[in-house]
């Protein structure tokens, strides 16, 4: 570390992701944080699908996503996504994703809470990834996902996603990186992934902040 550099750390410490606390130069979590939250180590499957990301949802995962999703911490979402970027590196293998998509949002949900999270992520993961990010995907309904019961969500009601209008064109043999903040039982990334390949997507892979 350069003189600069240990002065920045010095003036401004690098904080943990998760917790706020002191982290060391160049880490994203505490050791606390990373010693009760390991970071995943491999990809997980859910409905099928490959999924990566940089957390499992337990500890103290749920209340930086939170800070994120429900109260609009944009440094924290950067500094996810730059965690998601690193975890796809890591665990996304030779999938060979040319580019990003993302979960979409109900209209009237987005509208009021002024941005769709997912969408953010894929923005900044796909600038740390190299990607373009494609918007491919509509959704119809105004219950999002965390808001249906356990039991509801696994006899498979769940939101209607569409395709937009061109998607087809645009999602042809691609091979697409779908993203989403959190996947816990993968109904919606497998809804979503379906249209997707109905619109001719070669292949779908997950890429999420956390996985339940």
């Amino acid at each position: 570390m350069g003189i600069l550099d240990r002065g920045r750390a010095l003036l401004w410490p690098d904080r943990c992701i998760l917790c706020g606390q002191v982290a060391a130069y160049g880490e994203c979590c505490c050791p606390r944080c990373r010693r009760e939250t390991p970071p995943l180590e491999g990809p997980l499957c859910r409905s099928g699908l490959l999924v990566a990301a940089p957390w499992p949802y337990e500890g103290r995962v749920p209340s930086a996503v939170a800070r994120f999703k429900f109260r609009g911490d944009r440094k924290t979402g950067r500094r996810m996504a730059r965690q998601m970027a690193l975890a796809w590196r890591e665990q996304g293998g030779d999938f060979g994703a040319d580019s990003i998509t993302f979960v979409p949002m109900p209209p009237e949900r987005e509208r009021q809470r002024g941005y769709n999270q997912a969408r953010l992520l894929a923005q900044w993961a796909g600038e740390e990834l190299g990607l373009p990010v494609l918007e491919l995907l509509g959704r119809e309904g105004v219950l999002m996902q965390h808001e249906m019961a356990a039991s509801f969500r696994k006899k498979g009601a769940r939101p209607v996603f569409r395709l937009l209008p061109g998607a087809e064109q645009r999602a042809a043999g691609r091979r697409i990186l779908l993203v989403d903040d959190i996947v816990t039982t993968g109904g919606t990334v497998h809804a979503c992934a379906a249209q997707l390949q109905r619109a001719g997507a070669e292949a779908v892979a997950v890429l999420a902040a956390a996985v339940g």
